[in-house]
């Protein structure tokens, strides 16, 4: 109520947290399933009859949905088509860090059972991890980038920076309270990924989020619930940092008229000691708690891949075709 009061509409979200992936997934044309289509039908005509000047669409999803390019055309079109003029907020992070989260975000999903080292080596070779590639876009599409550093010094700070990248100042609302999504440990990350190995295949969106919440809900019953995951050793920080240099440096000179090092002075020069399963033996004691929760999560996955309800063959049901790595039909 506070943003609609300055002018900006924030539509209705299927989360707790705010975000509007249901949305996004929408307006790029995607098949967001007959359970969630009344909320985008609901929330796109919202947007059409507001009086507010400026709309406001938070979705992580975007980063893979635009990926995309008939996603990218879909998505700039439907938002043309509601009057608006794009712009695009970004948060771009120094790459060893965001592969760090990111990893242990999608192996706590169960959407990935790769090792950590795999995973890092194969992003800092993709184009996704090269920021320059949303200049372009925004570009191509009209739109004007905002792009804020997501550094040490922002991290506990990312709600104000973006109230000020669309300029308001924090300080007008009552609640400035950061929520952020609570970073898991090793411990977690091992039993989601050795689940996931033994079954041998990929899950379903249904699938992988029932087995998501199952595992949080064990590890708190069994006060095995843990944090800072590390996948990282400082050398491989500094290899990434060297693969993507000249990129970076591209970027923070468009973006912010200086060298990505003096941007993330902080973050290229930080430590790291692994402590990841597969890289620190843990104890013996860990090792047993973790074979009883492999065990417990796998026969629970089994149980889960052999109810037809969420195996559902649907393009919403596609944890890739979410994230804008299938084509649409």
């Amino acid at each position: 109520m506070e943003l609609l009061q300055l002018g900006y509409f924030v539509p209705e979200s299927e989360t707790k947290r705010g975000a509007h992936h249901a949305l996004a997934e929408g307006l790029a044309g995607l098949d967001v399933g007959e359970h969630r289509e009344p909320l985008v039908a609901r929330s796109i005509a919202a947007i059409a009859e507001t009086p507010a000047e400026a709309i406001i669409i938070s979705s992580e999803a975007l980063e893979g949905l635009l990926r995309n390019r008939q996603n990218t055309q879909a998505f700039f079109n439907r938002v043309r088509e509601l009057n608006l003029e794009p712009k695009l907020i970004l948060f771009p992070r120094n790459q060893p860090q965001w592969i760090n989260s990111s990893y242990a975000d999608t192996v706590k999903t169960f959407r990935r059972s790769d090792s950590f080292e795999s995973c890092a080596f194969g992003f800092a070779q993709s184009p996704d991890s090269r920021f320059s590639r949303w200049i372009e876009l925004a570009e191509t599409h009209g739109a004007e980038l905002v792009a804020r550093p997501f550094s040490k010094e922002t991290l506990r700070g990312v709600i104000p920076e973006f109230l000020q990248s669309i300029g308001i100042s924090s300080s007008q609302f009552r609640d400035r309270a950061v929520r952020r999504n609570e970073a898991v440990g090793p411990f977690t990350v091992s039993v989601a990924r050795e689940v996931l190995r033994s079954l041998g295949k990929e899950l379903t969106w249904l699938q992988a989020r029932k087995c998501k919440v199952e595992l949080a809900g064990y590890l708190r019953q069994n006060k095995c619930t843990d944090s800072g995951y590390c996948g990282l050793s400082s050398a491989l920080a500094r290899r990434i940092e060297e693969e993507l240099r000249s990129d970076n440096d591209v970027f923070a000179q468009r973006a912010w008229g200086k060298s990505w090092a003096d941007v993330f002075a902080a973050d290229v020069t930080e430590e790291f000691t692994p402590n990841d399963f597969e890289m620190r033996r843990p104890d013996w004691f860990t090792v047993r708690r973790l074979r009883r929760a492999i065990e417990k999560m796998r026969a629970f996955a089994h149980v889960i891949l052999a109810n037809p309800a969420f195996s559902v063959a649907a393009p919403w049901n596609d944890a890739a075709h979410r994230g804008g790595l299938v084509s649409r039909k």
